[in-house]
């Protein structure tokens, strides 16, 4: 049906379906001529209305998948940068912690000598404090880096 530029749509409308019945009811009604001036407009800006809240839905639909795909991505990159943070403090910690070991080493060290000199002065009460303190020291040293590490 169609001339030239332009394009005859028909529709039937069931007069037993209520709706189709509200619908004949508004055409053949007066309600459309002052608002629209013929039943053709009335369809057409009806249809074009549709037609473009369609249109804005799928765009609304696409921005929200592009949005979820950004925030995904965003989501991917924050949780990679902060294993990579985390994996890197554990392993200063690490070294820290074998540093403080290998100093409390040292230190233990230098106590056994400073001790094995006291004891062979007599001096037996100042060695029982040195060693007791060394020991308390290495286990709050391990204790605190045990539950740091724990943390993670």
């Amino acid at each position: 049906m169609a001339r030239g530029d332009s394009v005859t749509v028909s529709f039937r409308l069931n007069l037993n379906r209520e709706e189709d019945m509200e619908i004949w009811s508004f055409l053949t009604g007066g309600a459309i001529e002052p608002c629209f001036g013929d039943k053709s407009k009335f369809i057409k800006s009806a249809l074009i209305r549709v037609v473009q809240g369609i249109k804005q839905d799928d765009r609304e639909k696409r921005l929200v998948c592009e949005l979820n795909a950004q925030r995904e991505a965003i989501r991917n990159a924050m949780s990679g940068e902060a294993d990579r943070i985390i994996n890197a403090v554990k392993l200063i910690v690490k070294d820290e912690v074998e540093r403080l070991a290998g100093v409390q080493t040292e230190k233990e060290k230098q106590m056994l000598y400073v001790t094995s000199e006291t004891m062979l002065e007599g001096n037996d009460r100042t060695a029982g404090c040195f060693e007791e303190e060394s020991e308390d020291l290495d286990e709050t040293i391990s204790a605190y880096a045990m539950s740091f590490l724990s943390d993670f």
